[in-house]
């Protein structure tokens, strides 16, 4: 098997061949969501998370035929010590070795890099799963994945939903915008992102902080994604942005929402104020995205304070995703001892 880096963002035929391979195993690997839309697809395999490198490698038989494929992403700001990563693998290639090729050669270019650690998420049930135990893996956190049907029963309860909760929120005011950040809010938005490093995470993870400039970067790397993305904020009565929740929609998906962050900064917590927003956001949706049929959001298991929000709101458990880690040296030992790294025809 053939090995070979290649450049996301002018290599159009090897990414589509990663994305083909993606949508193909789809049915097996996470059947309850729509599979990626190509332009989400490329974008993160281009660019990932805004200030980090990204690898790209595709793997082929000995037909030239694609086999499987990894992405790593190695972040430049937190984390300097970890590599986020995914591994496919074509469903005619699969048990036959192909993904412990793709993980010893994988842990060998993040080890040149100076990574320690893998990280990855895969769902519970998916054959993925069995690969991260079978290869050594350990267990993190659950990432629960929910979701919400938009029916006319929702939205009449939303209106009971907000007047039990706005005699909390006295003082607070909501604003909405669609695509970038406002100028005036952008500072007090940052202190919002970097809340969410409150949300509970795997002593390894290293949560981000956010200045404008980040933000902006991150908002660049949301255009080219193509998605209309939808914010709402409760503002304090100094104009301080207190809480926001975040949807995205992709035009070629219409009928399916992505809930980016929902986040409360601490200072202004007890008040209400993630379910008062996410209410609003529904209503929002109600009125731009007409298609909308379903919103997807992933919570932390431990984190209850959000869970009761969405189960008030009427989200359902679809699927559950594990957080895994691979310690590098230990990948490469163990599957160097198995014949799995340094074979010939590797580049």
């Amino acid at each position: 098997m053939q090995i070979e880096r290649f450049d996301p963002v002018t290599d159009g035929r090897r990414l589509r061949a990663c994305y083909e391979m993606t949508v193909a195993g789809h049915p097996e690997d996470d059947p309850n969501v729509p599979p990626p839309v190509y332009e989400d697809f490329r974008v993160w395999w281009a660019l990932g998370e805004s200030g980090s490198l990204v690898e790209t490698w595709l793997a082929t038989d000995d037909a030239g035929e694609p086999a499987g494929a990894y992405v790593a992403e190695l972040p430049q700001h937190e984390n300097r010590k970890n590599a986020f990563v995914q591994i496919i693998v074509a469903p005619s290639h699969r048990r036959r070795g192909a993904g412990r090729l793709l993980l010893a050669h994988l842990a060998g270019r993040v080890a040149e890099a100076g990574r320690d650690l893998l990280m990855g998420y895969t769902r519970t049930g998916a054959p993925g799963t069995a690969f991260a135990a079978a290869t050594g893996g350990r267990e993190g956190l659950t990432e629960v994945r929910r979701r919400q049907d938009l029916s006319e029963e929702l939205f009449q309860r939303l209106p009971a939903l907000r007047a039990a909760a706005q005699p909390h929120a006295s003082g607070y005011s909501l604003r909405c915008w669609d695509g970038r950040a406002p100028s005036d809010l952008a500072d007090s938005l940052c202190a919002v992102y970097t809340a969410l490093g409150d949300a509970p995470h795997d002593e390894a993870f290293e949560p981000a902080t956010f200045d404008t400039d980040r933000l902006r970067a991150e908002e660049e790397r949301i255009v080219a994604r193509g998605v209309r993305w939808y914010s709402v904020a409760a503002l304090a009565a100094d104009g301080e942005v207190a809480a926001v929740t975040q949807v995205n929609v992709h035009p070629g998906q219409s009928e399916w929402g992505w809930q980016a962050i929902t986040a409360v900064r601490r200072h202004h917590r007890g008040h209400r104020l993630g379910l008062l927003v996410k209410i609003a956001m529904l209503e929002l949706l109600a009125e731009r995205e007409p298609a909308l049929r379903h919103l997807v959001t992933y919570n932390s298991e431990p984190n209850q304070h959000m869970i009761a929000v969405n189960e008030q709101l009427g989200y359902q458990v679809t699927d559950e995703f594990k957080a895994w880690e691979h310690d590098v040296a230990a990948v490469l030992a163990s599957l160097a001892s198995e014949g799995a790294a340094g074979r010939p025809g590797q580049s």
